[in-house]
């Protein structure tokens, strides 16, 4: 495993420490598991929903494209905005739902949150600490408790805590209602994630990412695209945030069949294109567009889940196989390390909290979501 220490870089520190911070999460199941029976188990005709912004979103749709096959249970993952706005989506007395914010204070979700509360239903507040307003209006917190390595980082470990936390919940609405889940996350497919498969795969990526993006780097970069399908796709929006916060170059994310029909119209060959592939279906049709994008004279780097190669891609992160579920779980840690070693190679500095990086930046993005009312 991975040893971390206060004396590593910050970034990096928080991406190693994601298999402990995580098992130790685990250990709150029962907390997480009740908190989901008893305030997310729909009423009669009613739905189940989680929004959130940024990370949050990521995160709902993730765990949302696994969680009717793995927990019997379907959830919709939207924006906050979304949430709040959209009249197919009104929430009734009956209908659940998952707040996500870290801290709380996001304007859109916070204003989501309170339009299901005066509908008559019930949120739980997804966070970090208490949940500030949003968790104070709540029916029910259930916070994550992972401590900063440092204020302002480019988000890894609370995303996947994020992750974790719902399906916690999940499983719990899931048993509740007398549905019938496939998996657990007390079972030993978790287990092994977090005791062995995360760390090996760190350990993967710290050894041949960092010659892989010198290569890329060396060649130039033009930008980077990240694909996916399913949770996949959520997942790639993720690396894509992440990526454009320490990547001096465009990032954008595509489902992958999507963008042969809009985003690879206005692709350059000097840019890199990331293929997530977490099920054998996923990684044949990787492969296709690895053989496509090879006759374009395009770069791809794939990162391979589910124990089968893509085939014709430039790089390949042959990871430990695992179950698709788990994918959302797993997959954000190899973008988590390219993030970092794409920046590290570039010259640019991961390690420096975001508020001291940028000030500019960062006091404008507070603004767009924290400080800004519909009118």
């Amino acid at each position: 495993m991975p040893t971390t220490t206060k004396d590593q870089p910050h970034m990096l520190v928080d991406i190693l420490r994601q298999g402990e911070a995580l098992a130790q999460l685990l250990d709150r199941y029962d907390n997480f598991a009740a908190i989901g029976a008893e305030h997310l188990t729909p009423g009669p005709g009613g739905q189940l929903a989680a929004f959130g912004c940024g990370d949050g979103w990521f995160a709902a749709r993730a765990v949302g494209a696994v969680s009717a096959a793995a927990y019997d249970l379907a959830v919709e993952g939207v924006t906050s905005l979304d949430y709040l706005l959209s009249e197919s989506r009104k929430p009734g007395p009956e209908d659940r739902a998952v707040a996500i914010s870290m801290s709380g204070t996001v304007d859109r979700t916070i204003a989501a949150a309170q339009r299901i509360k005066t509908a008559g239903g019930r949120y739980v507040a997804l966070t970090n600490e208490d949940g500030a307003a949003m968790g104070a209006a709540a029916n029910a917190v259930a916070s994550l408790k992972i401590d900063d390595i440092a204020p302002f980082l480019t988000g890894t470990t609370r995303y996947s805590g994020t992750i974790l936390g719902m399906m916690m919940l999940i499983e719990g609405a899931a048993r509740a209602a007398g549905r019938s889940p496939k998996v657990s996350c007390r079972g030993p497919e978790m287990a092994a994630l977090l005791t062995r498969t995360i760390p090996e795969s760190l350990e993967i990526c710290q050894k041949t990412l960092p010659a892989i993006c010198a290569e890329v780097l060396g060649q130039g970069l033009g930008g980077v695209r990240v694909l996916g399908v399913g949770c996949d796709w959520a997942t790639a929006d993720y690396g894509a945030a992440k990526l454009v916060k320490v990547v001096q170059a465009p990032v954008w994310a595509s489902e992958i069949e999507e963008f042969a029909h809009s985003l690879f119209w206005s692709s350059r060959k000097d840019e890199l294109v990331v293929l997530i592939a977490s099920t054998p279906e996923v990684a044949k049709l990787a492969s296709n567009t690895a053989g496509a994008l090879a006759h374009a004279g395009m770069r791809t780097l794939a990162i391979e889940t589910s124990g089968h190669a893509v085939e014709g891609a430039t790089y390949r992160l042959s990871l430990p196989a695992t179950p698709a579920w788990l994918a959302p779980l797993l997959v954000p840690a190899p973008l988590q390390m390219l993030s970092y070693a794409l920046a590290v190679e570039s010259g640019f500095d991961p390690n420096v909290s975001q508020d001291k990086a940028d000030p500019g930046r960062f006091l404008a993005a507070q603004l767009l979501s924290r400080r800004c009312e519909l009118v």
